[in-house]
């Protein structure tokens, strides 16, 4: 019995021995400390919008066109490159149905890139038909 109990006690200490000697490799991870910048400084961003209505219309009755089945369709103002610019009436062939009032619109804000400018909507004539073209940011 006492090499029965000599060969548990030698066993359990093997084992003992071979669960201790088994090493792990570990990892050691060391954070570093993020440098975080600064907020930046709150900037207020003003957009203004000028809506300069155009002068008076320049318009001046033509002469009689020189062929009959023609309709005068008056001059405009027309808002290109940062300006309102005079188009002239002109004569055209067909019967043309007078130009229909402005509609009404609202100036979205903000425009989409700094420096944009609003067009305002206006009413094209084309196929002796009017359409309306929306206003928009240029």
């Amino acid at each position: 019995m006492n090499t029965a109990l000599k060969l548990v006690s030698m066993s359990a200490a093997a084992a003992m021995v071979a669960a201790c000697s088994h090493t792990t490799e570990r990892e050691i991870v060391r954070e570093q400390p993020v440098a975080q910048a600064a907020p930046a400084p709150a900037t207020t961003v003003e957009h203004v919008t000028v809506l300069q209505p155009p002068a008076a219309p320049q318009e001046t009755m033509p002469a009689p066109p020189s062929a009959s089945g023609y309709s005068w369709v008056p001059g405009h103002y027309a808002f290109r490159s940062g300006q309102w610019q005079w188009e002239s009436g002109t004569w055209h062939a067909g019967a043309v149905p007078p130009m229909p009032p402005v509609l009404a619109e609202t100036v979205p804000q903000p425009p989409p890139y700094p420096g944009d400018r609003w067009v305002p909507g206006y009413w094209a004539l084309g196929d002796n038909n009017w359409t309306w073209v929306k206003g928009h940011w240029q």
